[in-house]
């Protein structure tokens, strides 16, 4: 990713402006937080994209957290160490679906 130009918010997704492309990413408005799937992303990526977005939120005002749903524990710890206080860490649980099996 390059250079963050933009952050916008419309009504379900953060739009990210860098230097040649844009990203969105949906989110789930919930009663006190807005829930975010970055799961997909790579640590350093994932890092900058949940400072960037909660910085956003936070010179706007935003009354609600962010929670970051990563892929993993060490993800999590990475964008944890930053304190910043509008901001939660989840890992996203991966669940394997049920098969029947017929005898």
């Amino acid at each position: 990713m390059n250079n963050i130009r933009n952050i916008n918010m419309s009504q379900n997704e953060f739009i990210i402006d860098s230097d040649t492309s844009s990203l969105k990413f949906n989110y789930i408005n919930e009663a006190k937080r807005y829930v975010v799937d970055i799961s997909h992303m790579n640590l350093f990526e994932a890092t900058k994209i949940a400072i960037m977005c909660s910085t956003y939120c936070f010179l706007n005002n935003f009354e609600k957290k962010i929670c970051w749903l990563v892929k993993d524990e060490q993800t999590k710890k990475a964008i944890s160490v930053l304190r910043l206080r509008n901001m939660e860490q989840e890992i996203k649980e991966t669940t394997i679906p049920k098969r029947a099996i017929f005898a």
